[in-house]
């Protein structure tokens, strides 16, 4: 079971919202997610509920009780917004909890003391910090073993990722817990030379701790957490959807190196239409190099008709009609040396691969993918 903990102690980063659509776009891959909201202000709550009732249960409840053996735990508070999506949601109840710990031995370990209690009933956890670094954000640092760390291209983020890099790797070595901590930037617009400058010296600071995808700022994004829904629930085909898509593919492929499994998928959690087996590889990936030529795959098991159209084919997408098969559309393309753009197309609907973190703008101004055979 992969942890991770979304955080930044800077506000209006788009930390809520890489929660949300990382956590939707993993339950899309057939991944089992929980979402927690450890924010007392409920945005994760509020951008995937659109009923205003204050919840049943909520995080709150699960810190404050003595025992593991009282209830409730984290099972008796979840609640399926989505095919495989859970959410632990939260209220303004949650802002009073450190103070009502602060005499608790052990406080700082609430967290992952619950979710000992649903290991192997997810593959994914993730977890929603409140901006700031207090008992709430400790509790999930502590219980997750990867930090995402949302970054806009502003001059005071610059300063202060930096910061925050350092404390979470003071925080692992005095707690003697691994974490791995990757900078995304978002918020991008890339009109200005300043911006640009900025996300260039992220990556330069931070070598090898930023995603490769960049999400560019996008109105759909605000719109989708207005009607209480992440933006592959929204809208289809807008710059948040491709690069949401990207950044979860980019997550997917470490799956090699950090199991997402640490036993099995509980029959009980079968009910929400999760298939465990189908969770072992990746439904869809980047195109992939085999004898008979390249391979591209897409995930769209709604989708009435896929075709794909690149460098390869002039651009038409008439000539590059995709087989579907077990909610994947597969094309083999015989392709020499050489880079090639491409786009998917799908049910008349331009855009890039959501598996291919590779992309370049177009003289269009939106994004193809590319891949470079050697």
């Amino acid at each position: 079971m992969r942890t991770i903990a979304v955080v930044n102690q800077k506000g209006g980063c788009g930390k809520t919202v890489t929660a949300i659509n990382i956590s939707a776009f993993l339950a899309r891959r057939q991944r089992k997610v929980l979402l927690i909201d450890m924010d007392p202000q409920g945005h994760a709550t509020l951008g995937l509920q659109t009923d205003p009732v204050h919840p049943a249960g909520t995080i709150s409840e699960v810190l404050l009780r003595e025992s593991k053996e009282e209830s409730p735990g984290l099972r008796d508070v979840r609640r399926t917004v989505l095919p495989g999506l859970d959410l632990v949601p939260a209220d303004i109840v949650l802002s009073g909890v450190p103070e009502r710990l602060s005499a608790v031995s052990g406080r700082e370990y609430r967290l992952a003391q619950a979710l000992a209690e649903v290991r192997g009933m997810y593959h994914y956890v993730i977890v929603d910090c409140p901006p700031g670094v207090g008992l709430l954000t400790f509790n999930a640092l502590i219980a997750c073993s990867e930090t995402i760390i949302p970054v806009d291209p502003s001059f005071f983020s610059l300063h202060g990722v930096g910061k925050l890099m350092e404390t979470l790797d003071v925080l692992a070595r005095r707690a003697d817990h691994d974490m791995e901590s990757r900078a995304l930037i978002t918020l991008y617009t890339g009109r200005a030379d300043f911006f640009r400058e900025v996300v260039a010296d992220i990556r330069k600071h931070l070598p090898g701790r930023v995603f490769d995808t960049v999400v560019r700022f996008s109105v759909k994004l605000a719109e989708a957490a207005s009607h209480g829904l992440p933006i592959v629930e929204y809208c289809k085909h807008c710059a948040g959807f491709e690069d949401y898509g990207m950044v979860t593919a980019e997550i997917l492929r470490q799956e090699e190196r950090r199991p997402v499994l640490s036993g099995s998928i509980g029959d009980a959690d079968q009910s929400a239409g999760f298939e465990p087996e189908a969770a072992d590889v990746p439904a869809a990936s980047a195109p992939v190099l085999t004898e008979e030529g390249v391979l591209f795959t897409l995930e769209a098991p709604a989708a009435e008709r896929v075709q794909i159209a690149g460098d390869f084919n002039s651009w038409e997408p008439a000539g590059g009609e995709m087989e579907f098969s077990n909610g994947v559309w597969r094309a083999m393309i015989s392709l020499v040396p050489g880079r090639y753009r491409y786009r998917y197309v799908v049910d008349g609907e331009w855009r890039a691969d959501p598996s291919n973190p590779e992309v370049e703008r177009s003289p269009y101004g939106e994004y193809d993918s590319v891949i470079d055979l050697k």
